[in-house]
């Protein structure tokens, strides 16, 4: 069948997934043809003949047989570089493809229920998706023969399922959205017969997985270990591989069951490396589960939180939160969701099957969207038809308009259009409208209240004579409930500045598409006859006011040989970025003095992921920069700090990141997980680098004071005292303030007074060399320790000409980044504006 609205939405889930049509204002499920379920394991197994079998098979394979099995490969989507190896049939599979592999199973379950080969589905996306995530979710439903594949956040589908049972007028909604894989929680907003997304915060990484993880560390290694003797079951452990695979399904499994059961008990083989087969049998409880579940419920609900914060709400303005994600059906979750001490205070909505809501709703929104009018050729003495009208509204009475397209360019003046509803009650008629010579036309259309109203189109030449179209006949289906509008962007997308800072272009919660241009100006000359110099202009992705923290999605780079003239340091830049509603980003550099346009490269797909060795490295950084940021929270009483600290440790970063790392060499999801987890908790601890930025000030400060002081009092004029005892009173009270920058600009007037006192009084070369042979005393470069002993004898003779001429020769041999002189001991850590 021909349709003119996409109709079908895919959940493409970590660990199952599932595919919806749209039965008008609702949707129903498209049950897996093997199983009859409604969803279809996330899991692909490739037996040695290269033959994929995707579902159960390949769920059941991943314990049986991990070689040649692959599940919850989603959490590498974008990933490049990541590829499964499939041992017996030496095929490698990257996660696009494996996930093509699911796509295309779903679509054959269609295809088997109705007998269409669908071309075209919504699919759905975690709303903490970032754009190359995005991106490669699209290159699979290519891969899988989707031309058409709109994508939509998760929790904006399950908003459309639920809007069409509970129609407000005007509120706020909380979608509580915990997967297999992912969680998002998402703040919808509803007003004049419209919903949309206003506020969102997930981790890609924060699913139910975990979950099966906690239980197989915290209960089921620890029973096999001490109730059956298999000392060295690990999960770090390669040759208990396949072991541990079998408990991490028996711990799914298991935690499925206790969601209606209060025990369960797990029955595994376990198969230890050169031993002899175990029966492995242990009770485990609903009590175990939640136990190991709560940390991260608890990770949930703090995200919840921050995005109600973000938004300037409080739960009180929140109506319901809706429950999605197979994680939700847990006892233990809803009623902490619920709790208003420990969780949220909401009332709690779970009248939608939690595992199927998201595909229904992608349905519903996918009745929402025209298939693209593709590149159909007319056929001698046949008229294809452009329609451009919404397919879905609120107005009963809708401006519908198009082109008319023929074989071949031609004249349409004296031809007419005419729309008829022969199922209406009278038949309803548009009467003939003219179409322009151009072929294009509007009219209005006579909509039937809350129903799906199809026209018949009656296209006549200009004699009169009928002729007929593709296709024959348009719909359009009045709508009583609320309607989404535009999807918006999942992560704030800008230009890395120099000094490693941001500048934001399109923030977090805009609405798409949109678009954004800025001016900015190069810090370097580019000169063309030299060959030097070089103009970048790097886009990232994220929230991070530190450049480096954020992902890097796109770079230009502006190379001298690639000029038609000199560019100053100083020239503009102007840089414009555009994402469409898609999530596909497109920027473009414009240098005016070149009258030159540069297409930014942006390449969606982040690096493969880091060397094991490299992820322990940094894990040993991360508690050294903890334990040293803890000494100086202490060192400077910087409360602030040593809040964000005990937060940082009551989370237990460093016990998870540490459990990630011994997980490294076997399990790739940990990899990826321990790197995006090192990155938070480095974003964490910058955070409290930067509270402690001012008590550091402060002493720095007050100590800058105090040694001014003792100079103006032993070698110092009234003048310099007066001026002293000036400037330290405004140091307190900047001090008092809390104002860093008129604290910096007010430290820098006492350091004047102080080198004016060591000018006076020819004391400053002396103490600017003290500072260079202690910058420059340990080095083995010979030319740099002849200096320093010409600088000694000057210093012994008094002879200050010569002192100065040594300086100069030291502030040429020093590092680049050490030759400013700074003869209090303040070195450039402290940023010079305000900072606040």
């Amino acid at each position: 069948m021909s349709r003119q609205t996409v109709d079908f939405g895919i959940d493409l889930g970590t660990t199952t997934s599932a595919i919806a049509v749209s039965t008008g204002a609702g949707a129903e499920v498209v049950r897996d043809a093997a199983t009859q379920r409604d969803f279809t394991p996330s899991a692909v197994y490739v037996s040695k003949n290269s033959k994929v079998f995707v579902g159960d098979k390949g769920r059941e394979r991943a314990e049986s047989d991990p070689d040649n099995a692959c599940v919850e490969f989603k959490l590498q989507m974008g990933m490049r570089g990541t590829h499964k190896h499939f041992a017996a049939a030496g095929r490698d599979m990257s996660p696009e493809e494996l996930s093509a592999e699911v796509l295309k199973s779903l679509r054959g379950n269609v295809q088997q229920a109705t007998g269409e080969a669908i071309s075209a589905s919504v699919i759905t996306v975690p709303a903490a998706f970032e754009l190359d995530q995005c991106d490669a979710t699209r290159r699979a439903a290519a891969l899988a023969g989707l031309e058409f594949a709109p994508l939509l956040q998760e929790p904006t589908a399950a908003a459309w399922a639920y809007s069409v049972h509970h129609k407000p007028e005007r509120g706020f909604w909380l979608v509580y959205d915990f997967g297999g894989g992912t969680f998002d929680a998402a703040v919808v907003s509803f007003r004049d017969g419209e919903f949309v997304v206003v506020n969102h915060e997930g981790d890609n990484f924060l699913g139910g997985k975990l979950i099966d993880w906690a239980l197989v560390e915290q209960v089921l290694i620890p029973a096999a270990r001490e109730e059956y003797g298999l000392t060295g079951l690990s999960r770090g452990d390669a040759r208990w591989r396949g072991t541990v695979a079998k408990l991490k399904q028996a711990a799914e499994n298991a935690k499925i069951h206790l969601s209606t059961a209060q025990t369960v008990e797990v029955d595994v083989q376990l198969d230890p490396p050169g031993g002899e087969r175990v029966d492995f049998t242990w009770e485990l409880t609903r009590a175990d589960v939640e136990r190991a579940s709560m940390p991260l419920y608890r990770s949930s609900i703090e995200l919840c939180r921050r995005a109600l914060t973000e938004k300037g709400l409080a739960p009180g303005d929140i109506e319901r939160v809706l429950l999605v994600g197979g994680t939700t059906i847990a006892p233990g979750l809803r009623a902490l969701v619920a709790d208003p001490t420990e969780g949220l205070g909401i009332p709690v909505d779970h009248s939608l099957d939690p595992v199927t809501v998201v595909a229904k709703g992608a349905a519903i929104f996918a009745s929402t969207q025209r298939v693209p009018h593709g590149t159909h050729v007319a056929a001698p003495g046949e008229v294809v038809l452009e329609m451009e009208h919404e397919p879905v509204g609120q107005d009963l009475e809708p401006l519908a308009g198009g082109r008319l397209r023929a074989e071949a360019a031609r004249d349409w003046s004296g031809w007419t259009i005419e729309f008829v509803n022969e199922q209406a009650q009278p038949v309803w008629r548009s009467g003939q409208v003219a179409v322009s010579g151009e072929g294009t036309f509007a009219t209005r259309l006579a909509a039937v209240h809350a129903a799906t109203s199809a026209y018949q189109v009656l296209l006549r030449d200009q004699h009169g004579t009928q002729v007929p179209t593709v296709p024959a006949t348009v719909e359009y289906r009045h709508s009583v409930g609320p309607l989404g509008t535009s999807t918006v962007l999942s992560h704030s997308v800008g230009v890395w500045l120099e000094g490693n800072e941001v500048q934001w272009l399109l923030r977090k919660g805009t609405e798409l598409p949109a678009s954004k241009q800025i001016v900015l100006h190069s810090t370097v000359d580019v000169r063309r006859n030299t060959r030097s110099g070089l103009i970048r202009v790097p886009i990232v992705e994220g929230e991070r006011s530190r450049a480096d923290r954020n992902t890097l999605i796109g770079r230009l780079d502006i190379r001298a040989d690639e000029v038609k003239r000199d560019v100053p340091a100083g020239s503009e830049v102007e840089v414009h970025l555009r994402i469409d509603r898609s999530f596909t980003p497109r920027a473009d550099a414009y240098v005016p003095l070149l009258d030159a346009e540069f297409d930014i490269q942006v390449e969606l797909g982040r690096s493969a992921a880091p060397d094991v060795a490299e992820l322990r490295e940094e894990a040993r950084e991360l508690v050294q920069r903890h334990g040293d940021l803890r000494a100086r929270a202490t060192q400077f009483g910087a409360t602030d700090a040593g809040a964000l600290l005990d937060r940082f440790d009551r989370a237990g970063v460093l016990k998870e990141v540490q459990g990630m790392v011994a997980a490294l060499e076997v399990d790739l999801d940990a990899v990826q997980t321990c790197q995006v987890r090192l990155r938070d908790a480095q974003n964490q601890l910058d955070e409290v680098e930067e509270a402690l930025v001012l008590p550091e000030m402060i002493s720095h400060a007050r100590a800058l004071v105090q040694q001014v002081r003792e100079m103006a009092k032993d070698w110092g004029e009234p003048g310099d005292q007066r001026d002293l005892t000036a400037a330290a009173s405004s140091v307190e009270d900047a001090i008092a303030a809390g104002d860093r920058s008129v604290l910096q600009r007010q430290m820098e007037v006492v350091r004047g007074i102080g080198l004016r006192i060591l000018r006076d009084t020819g004391r400053l070369d002396a103490v600017i060399f003290g500072q260079r042979e202690a910058q420059l005393s340990g080095s083995s470069d010979p030319q740099v320790q002849r200096v320093l002993a010409e600088g000694r004898l000057a210093l012994d003779s008094g002879d200050g000409a010569r002192l100065r001429q040594v300086n100069r020769q030291l502030d040429a041999l020093l590092p680049e980044d050490e030759t400013t002189a700074d003869v209090f001991g303040m070195k450039s850590t402290v940023t010079m504006g305000d900072r606040r």
